[in-house]
């Protein structure tokens, strides 16, 4: 009689794993190939050094333990009721997909690095970055506060006060009250209440050439902020003429002509920006020069200079001071005799030169 093997309840324990193992509905579309399979008994399935690939269905309702990859490919289906810990990779290719079901999360990572995937809204969180389905167009948060929304063909971008919006037909960068957009027929500046500043040192401005559409920087002092101080370019005494008398409704200045002022070198009235100059000497102004003196009490300010004897001695852009020469006297335009026609605009609009400039220094 032959003595018992003395591991024979062992290896009965073992048989009869495996049988339970070819039983198994959950893994009867699976195939393991080239690899170690351990069935343990706390009901965790261990696949090492080798792939696990599925076909079919696999389903496993204990700990699914991958060292290598697992696969899943065309229309196979990998089905897990408790915990996948892979150590390796997985890849689905073929039309596969990873469905995250009801409240179920994807989680990657730990830490600042960690990477989560909600099931149930689509929300993706990494670290403090926030990436939103749900709101609006969908949206992304950033850890500093900003927020990127997408609604309607637009792009929004939010910081505290601050908007900047892109679409195929403009793009505008709005802070507060104050407004830039550019679209297709240009440029529009919306300027909310600023503060004036009580100093101009170390502040530029840009200044808008009207022959070239340039904007360009101007020094301090010069075409910003104007620090009211104006003079006549000839003595108010010399005046001919007034602003809008009833005979003639249409006259947007003052004209001064004294009687030796054919030929004489016409100054600037106050410190600016030369937006025009130029013109002709058969029609309206003749030829003629327009100074931009910045914000004064909130408006912008202009001082136009016309009928010059010849073409102005200035060019657009040019930087002037107050006192500047401009262009000679003359009869040129729509004139009768030599005189300076003297216009003052705020926000582009003629007001009477005579209580503007006497407020402002002259």
């Amino acid at each position: 009689m032959s003595t018992p093997d003395p591991n024979y309840p062992a290896i009965l324990r073992r048989l009869e794993q495996v049988e339970q193992l070819l039983r198994s509905n959950p893994l009867r579309s699976a195939s393991v190939r080239r690899g170690v399979t351990e069935w343990k008994e706390n009901s965790t399935l261990l696949i090492t050094d080798s792939n696990l690939e599925v076909t079919g269905t696999a389903s496993v309702f204990g700990v699914l333990r991958v060292v290598g990859t697992a696969i899943v490919e065309g229309l196979g289906r990998l089905v897990v009721n408790s915990l996948i810990d892979l150590l390796g990779s997985m890849r689905v290719r073929g039309g596969g997909s990873i469905i995250v079901e009801d409240d179920g999360t994807i989680v990657v990572g730990e830490g600042d690095a960690q990477v989560v995937i909600d099931g149930a809204t689509g929300r993706i969180t990494a670290g403090d970055l926030v990436i939103d389905p749900t709101v609006s167009g969908g949206a992304v948060t950033f850890a500093n506060g900003a927020q990127v929304f997408t609604d309607a063909g637009t792009i929004q971008l939010f910081k505290g006060n601050s908007v900047a919006q892109v679409s195929d037909d403009y793009a505008r960068i709005q802070h507060g009250g104050n407004v830039i957009e550019i679209n297709g027929d240009g440029a529009r500046v919306s300027l909310g209440a600023i503060e004036n500043a009580t100093s101009t040192d170390g502040l530029h401005w840009l200044a808008i050439e009207t022959a070239t559409g340039r904007l360009r920087r101007v020094p301090p002092g010069v075409g910003g902020p104007g620090t009211g101080d104006f003079d006549w370019p000839f003595p108010l005494s010399t005046k001919t003429y007034g602003f809008r008398p009833p005979d003639r409704p249409t006259h947007d200045g003052v004209d001064l002509a004294g009687p030796d002022v054919t030929g004489q070198v016409i100054p600037s009235a106050g410190r600016g920006v030369v937006t025009f100059a130029g013109g002709n000497a058969e029609t309206g102004y003749g030829y003629y020069v327009i100074v931009n003196h910045g914000t004064i009490d909130g408006v912008a300010v202009e001082t136009l200079y016309a009928h010059m004897a010849t073409p102005p001695t200035v060019t657009v852009g040019q930087i002037v001071a107050k006192g500047a020469p401009l262009g000679p006297v003359g009869d040129t335009g729509n004139s009768f005799g030599d005189h300076l026609h003297f216009e003052v605009r705020l926000d582009g609009t003629p007001v009477d030169p005579e209580p503007w400039m006497a407020a402002h220094g002259a």
